[in-house]
């Protein structure tokens, strides 16, 4: 069921994977980082948007799936669209096309392709010139099938339709982004028209950021998004309850919330990792949880590549157990691929993503200073104009390059990471998802920023092992 996927309240399945929310509520829940959001059109043209899962839709395509399925074993109408069904409607528009006709070619051909994925050819048959139909004409035929097919309740039933992949080969620009926010716009249309008819849409948070700040239209949807985050908490939590389940520890869900992290360490992650890490400089002797979660960027697969490294390396010298050595040695493994992750990512946004990435490393002065990975908003800005001296960085999408457009970029991949320490000495960290104003271009809200440490060995592999007498936990 849905209720095994998206966490709400720390809840998770007993494979680990995240429990879920409330299919019909919009509710503010505990969930996954990067994300994507998954787009419900329903009565009155209103629209609830939750992140999806993970990178690169792996999980986030899970989740779709499982709940098609579920309609399917709940005998609920439903439609999986496949991203050739969308290209055909796509490849109707054309570049020289009013945004409003842009709309309604949305409309059109994905009634078309729902219609023609739904019914057999017997039923489509008797729809005269299907290809010149009408939207409204094409949704009519819908909803009188659907009044046909009343529910066993006697309730009226639906038509549940899911679309994934929609950003398969995006590139962030101009056309792109006009594309998707068509298509938005018509799945509203047409949930606001016929309620019966309902959509939900596995899409890039990061997608969804550039349609935002590219068209007003989008305003109309966006107080019903729902940013579902994960927190490094979190995803400590789901990794002790599928290390629980998999030896058999008489752990409850229950009993694990209620753990702190220092108790998961002892009372469950000992099962395959020494508790304590025995490095040196400021992670000398530390649990080894903030260890772990200090190389976290808050995506959960963060957190099981760092263990699957490490556990392959304790495997090649026989042993069952984590050790202090065993994770010394995948940190620049693990650094290196989470650059890499972002460069593939990002790059259709900024093509010149890895020249920018591999500059930020510290100069020779900054290495003999406390700078190294941290600045002040003046000092990062700086930096990175002395970067642009040197590189010519275009966006995709045309929007210029400065370095405080930059400096918005890098916080938006989670590259940097915004900081500001009180007076009692804590320290508040922030991702862009949490507060994406703090790398606003104009306003200064007051906050430093590092280099999130996931990536620091991939930029100074010269000198790894300094690298941890310089890292705060």
């Amino acid at each position: 069921m849905l209720a095994s996927l998206t966490p709400c309240l720390r809840q998770s399945s007993e494979t680990g994977v995240p429990a879920s929310c409330s299919l019909n509520m919009p509710m503010i829940c505990s969930s996954v980082k990067r994300l994507r959001f998954i787009l419900w059109s329903s009565q009155m043209g209103q629209s609830l948007l939750q992140n999806g899962l993970f990178q690169r839709g792996k999980v986030k395509s899970a989740l779709l799936k499982r709940a098609f399925l579920e309609d399917r074993e709940m005998d609920v109408p439903c439609v999986w669209l496949q991203p050739d069904a969308l290209l055909n409607v796509q490849l109707d528009t054309r570049p020289t096309d009013q945004f409003v006709q842009r709309i309604s070619v949305w409309k059109k051909g994905m009634l078309r392709e729902i219609l023609g994925a739904f019914f057999d050819k017997a039923t489509l048959g008797q729809v005269s010139e299907l290809d010149t139909a009408s939207a409204d004409s094409l949704a009519e035929i819908i909803v009188k099938w659907l009044d046909q097919k009343g529910g066993k309740d006697g309730k009226p039933r639906f038509l549940n339709i899911y679309i994934d992949d929609i950003d398969r080969g995006w590139k962030a620009n101009p056309e792109d982004i006009t594309n998707i926010s068509a298509l938005l716009n018509a799945i509203r249309d047409l949930g606001g028209k016929y309620p019966r008819i309902r959509f939900r849409i596995g899409l890039r948070s990061d997608v969804y950021f550039l349609v935002r700040t590219s068209d007003e239209s989008t305003d109309k949807i966006e107080s019903n998004v729902i940013w579902l985050r994960w927190i490094n908490d979190d995803i400590l939590r789901v990794m002790a309850k599928r290390i629980a389940t998999f030896f058999r520890l008489q752990y409850s869900e229950a009993a694990i919330g209620n753990m702190d992290q220092g108790q998961i360490t002892t009372a469950i992650l000992k099962e395959v990792i020494e508790p304590r890490f025995s490095g040196k400089g400021k992670w000398e002797n530390r649990p080894v949880h903030k260890i772990l979660l200090s190389l976290t960027r808050a995506r959960p697969r963060d957190l099981v590549k760092l263990f699957r490294l490490a556990a392959k390396k304790a495997n090649r010298r026989g042993s069952s157990l984590i050790t202090s050595p065993d994770l010394n040695g995948v940190f620049e493994e693990y650094s290196q691929e989470r650059l890499q992750d972002i460069i593939n990512e990002f790059k259709s946004e900024l093509p010149q993503i890895e020249r920018l990435l591999l500059a930020m490393k510290p100069n020779k002065n900054e290495r003999r200073t406390a700078m190294n990975y941290s600045f002040t908003t003046d000092q990062l800005s700086k930096k990175i104009t002395r970067i642009i001296q040197q590189n010519n960085f275009t966006f995709t999408n045309g929007k210029s390059i400065s370095s405080r457009s930059l400096i918005q970029f890098l916080y938006k991949i989670d590259f940097i990471t915004a900081k500001k320490e009180s007076d009692d000495g804590n320290v508040d960290r922030k991702y862009f998802e949490q507060s994406r104003f703090l790398g606003h271009e104009i306003v200064d809200f007051g906050y430093s920023w590092e280099i999130h440490p996931a990536y620091r060995w991939a930029l100074q592999p010269e000198n790894v092992h300094n690298l941890l007498d310089a890292l705060d936990l």
